[in-house]
């Protein structure tokens, strides 16, 4: 053990999280390890950097799922559902920079019906 953490350079914690879920009666128990350079000894730190990932995280997919249906396509050959995906979280990142009371969703719709909207979306 001493020779594998000795070939992380920096480390200091090595931290476990475990975590109790329980959906429609069923639980179910998981355990995942994250390593780190911080030198922290409070667990709710590393919990609160654990939540705020998974929150960034499900919320990019919520939306990737919701706006952009991309559960739902089909594109299989070659590059395609990568490209696609890149080109999705591009639009994403985009949309949700703007200053304005509009839901990202109808961001996009009015972009697409309005050129010199999209046009101050993508900064011409």
């Amino acid at each position: 053990m001493e020779e594998t953490i000795s070939a992380w350079k920096g480390l200091q914690t090595i931290v476990r999280i475990q975590s109790t879920r329980e959906i429609q009666g069923k639980k179910t128990q998981e355990t995942r390890y994250y390593i780190s350079d911080e030198d922290e000894s409070k667990a709710a730190y590393f919990n609160a950097l654990g939540r705020g990932h998974w929150g960034i995280e499900n919320q990019l997919h919520w939306h990737l799922d919701v706006t952009f249906k991309e559960d739902q396509c089909r594109a299989r050959a070659g590059y395609a559902s990568q490209n696609l995906s890149v080109l999705r979280k591009l639009a994403l990142q985009i949309a949700s920079s703007q200053k304005d009371k509009l839901s990202v969703k109808r961001r996009l719709y009015k972009a697409a019906l309005d050129s010199e909207y999209l046009k101050k979306m993508m900064g011409i």
